[in-house]
């Protein structure tokens, strides 16, 4: 069926030529008739019949000649008229069909219905340049109409084609893409809009795009700030460290349009992780790296270093953006990456935003590593200062009062009283026990866990006094092949493992020398405590009162996801096994 358009431009030429044959026909019969009524009517001479007809002839070339002349006129004008009618319909026709709309896509793909409808145009496609991107560079959005399903493909660019009308979209010197019209074959010149017309049509088109570009911008620009202001919220508020971590991937993937993404911590960041959330990475080997995905509810994940993330190998090979994540004097806690399935690439700005995002993924990880360091360094000072009470107050009262109760136990009057002389023995004897109790325990709070110094350098110097204080051969063995850093609460709760173990051995073993041994155990930390003392029976000792010691360590390795073995028989020593599995990390040797 042919469009109305198509059917006025045939109209217009079949009425011009009515009119033409009724303004020559009528001027014509009217002369005629008035001759024909004179030669009646009238009677005259063979002479003046001769100049009559003659003049009557004249006439009728006359009024022939001006009626052609004055419809040629009016035939141009009325051309005139109705190119300029079709022209203006045209312009009208795209600014009504991309009024009001905002998606870029359907303001697009309305201006092409519009223009291929106005022109006649077999085909239609409009290419979008990137806006931060070269003119000629790959386009960053393309879409194409047809008239019908059989109609071959847009050319490429420079590919010369005949019937083919490139149209630049420009709003002053900047050129937004371009239109590409494909004429039918056979398409008469009136038929075509005039150049000046298609050109307004595409800068009005540009202007339409551009405003919807800057619209979505802004839109774009608004989510981006909501969300960057959100993340800023949960640091202020301290929230869960891998929560904050996994909303600053979340964002990342859909502010970007990824397929995937991941925090991939290193080791730094790791510990950072446990420290401030310990069931985040509770029975994981951080032998490999964490990756912190953008669902909260399992947000932590294992890869070795020697196999990719899965996350990756499911991209196929797309295109992958990836930024440091670094702390203070360039700690590096990781990288946050993001990838695509298709093969469209990351722009600039997209890689600027990522770098925002993961400058708040440094921010939180600084943060709750200061506030680690910080809650560490008051639990020091507050051990610092009850080992202090304790050494001015209790163990010196515990010291004079067992000085003074062996001086009254060597006088002549009490030593004649034996069984007073023996009650004071038992009660200096007690006295002397609670003082290296807390002399002991003095020590503990003052050796422990510090900044800088790994688990084995810790131990060593517990040893070095412990040995001193009890009078045994303490002495550490480190099978680790290496230095080890573990988190600080895994630390903490070790060193009052062992110091628990090494009281024990001072109050019930009866031994001459100790060891401690550091061992690597399924892919953790095996620590094993061996005196050659007089040994106990395991089975009466739990039940005994003895037992609480045994029960609070099991306590603190469940803490950490470790178990407590105890071997020992009477006349064999003791060994005590503490094995956490999944929670070391490798430090470079000193």
């Amino acid at each position: 069926m042919a469009k109305p358009s198509e059917r006025k431009r045939r109209t217009v030429p079949v009425e011009l030529d009515r009119l033409r044959w009724i303004a020559v026909v009528l001027p014509v019969a009217f002369i005629l008739l008035v001759e024909a009524l004179r030669l009646l009517f009238i009677g005259q001479d063979s002479a003046q019949q001769a100049g009559n007809l003659a003049l009557a002839g004249m006439m009728l070339v006359a009024v022939v000649t001006f009626s052609i002349v004055m419809f040629l006129g009016i035939e141009a004008t009325q051309r005139h008229l109705v190119r300029q009618n079709r022209e203006l319909a045209a312009v009208d026709a795209v600014s009504t069909a991309i009024q009001g709309e905002l998606g870029l896509e359907v303001v697009i793909d309305a201006a092409l219905e519009s223009v291929m409808e106005s022109t006649g145009a077999s085909e239609a496609s409009i290419r979008i340049f990137p806006q931060d991107g070269p003119a000629g560079g790959e386009p960053a959005l393309e879409r194409h109409r047809a008239a019908g399903p059989h109609a071959s493909p847009m050319p490429a660019k420079g590919q010369v084609v005949p019937h083919l009308i490139d149209i630049p979209l420009s709003t002053g010197s900047t050129v937004l893409g371009r239109m590409l019209l494909h004429l039918p074959e056979g398409a008469e010149e009136p038929d075509l809009l005039a150049t000046a017309t298609l050109n307004n049509i595409g800068h009005q088109l540009a202007s339409a795009i551009q405003i919807r570009q800057l619209v979505l911008g802004l839109q774009r620009r608004q989510l981006e700030d909501h969300r960057l202001y959100d993340i800023l919220l949960k640091v202020a508020d301290q929230g869960a460290l891998a929560d904050v971590l996994a909303t600053v991937v979340r964002d990342a993937r859909e502010l970007l349009g990824a397929d995937q993404g991941a925090l991939c911590l290193s080791e730094l960041g790791v510990r950072v992780v446990g420290d401030d959330e310990p069931n985040a990475v509770d029975g994981m080997s951080l032998r490999g790296i964490a990756c912190i995905h953008d669902d909260a509810r399992q947000c932590v994940s294992l890869h070795d270093r020697q196999h990719p993330c899965s996350l990756r190998e499911s991209l196929d090979g797309g295109p992958i953006v990836e930024v440091p994540v670094r702390g203070p004097e360039g700690a590096s806690y990781g990288t946050l990456w993001l990838g695509r399935r298709d093969r469209a690439g990351f722009a600039e700005r997209e890689e600027r935003l990522l770098i925002a995002l993961s400058d708040l993924g440094s921010i939180a990880l600084t943060g709750a590593r200061a506030r680690e360091v910080e809650r560490q360094a008051a639990i020091v000072a507050e051990r610092e200062r009850i080992a202090r009470e304790m050494h001015d107050s209790l163990a010196q009262v515990l010291g004079v009062t067992h000085l003074r109760l062996r001086a009254l136990g060597g006088r002549r009057e009490v030593a004649v009283l034996e069984p007073a002389a023996s009650e004071i023995a038992d009660l200096a004897a007690l006295a002397e026990d609670a003082y290296r109790d807390v002399r002991e325990a003095i020590l503990g709070l003052r050796e422990g866990p510090r900044a800088g110094r790994t688990l084995a350098e810790s131990i060593s110097a517990y040893l070095a006094r412990y040995g001193q204080q009890a009078g045994l051969d303490a002495r550490l063995e480190n099978d680790l092949g290496g230095e080890f850093a573990l988190p600080p609460r895994v630390e903490v709760q070790l060193i009052r493992v062992i110091q628990e173990a090494l009281t024990n051995v001072r109050k019930h073993g009866g031994a001459s020398q100790v060891v401690v041994r550091l061992v690597e155990h399924d892919d953790g930390v095996r620590i094993v405590v061996e005196d050659d003392g007089r040994g106990f029976d395991v089975g009466s000792a739990l039940l005994g009162r003895d037992g609480f010691g045994l029960h609070m360590m099991r306590e603190r390795l469940g803490l950490i996801g470790g178990t407590l073995t105890i071997e020992s028989a009477p006349g064999r020593g003791t060994k005590v096994v503490a094995d956490v599995p999944g929670v070391r990390t490798a430090v470079p040797a000193r």
